[in-house]
């Protein structure tokens, strides 16, 4: 991973059986859709999906996060007619982006991480 480049994220993929990816990625791509990784959390016992779970609980987390900042820059900044709306659509593209970045990830049966968020933490095994 180049350190340089925070949207270049770790590729684990080697880590994961063929099989296991091949057998798992529609319900690996479920993850990423907001609460959705509790399916391949709990309904599977792959390690392709576990990894897949906590990259999604992890932007869920962060997409959690993103609309609480987000309000509370728009109460702050509500003297500014435009800017909470802006800040709040950068959230949002941001979040989508990453949702997109994951069910690609997923179908295409590779086991990255996030950008940015993918390596805060490790909580679904």
């Amino acid at each position: 991973m180049d350190n340089n480049n925070m949207f270049d994220s770790e590729d684990l993929t080697g880590n994961f059986d063929t099989n296991d990816i091949e057998q798992n990625k529609a319900i690996s791509a479920i993850a990423y859709i907001p609460i959705l990784f509790l399916v391949p959390m709990l309904a599977s016992q792959s390690p392709y999906a576990k990894f897949h779970a906590n990259q999604g609980l992890i932007l869920t987390l962060t997409s959690i996060i993103l609309s609480i900042a987000s309000s509370l820059m728009g109460f702050i900044l509500s003297w500014v007619p435009i800017l909470p709306t802006l800040i709040s659509a950068v959230f949002s593209l941001a979040t989508l982006a990453l949702l997109i970045i994951g069910i690609i990830n997923a179908v295409q049966g590779k086991a990255k991480k996030l950008p940015v968020v993918g390596g805060l933490f490790n909580i679904i095994h």
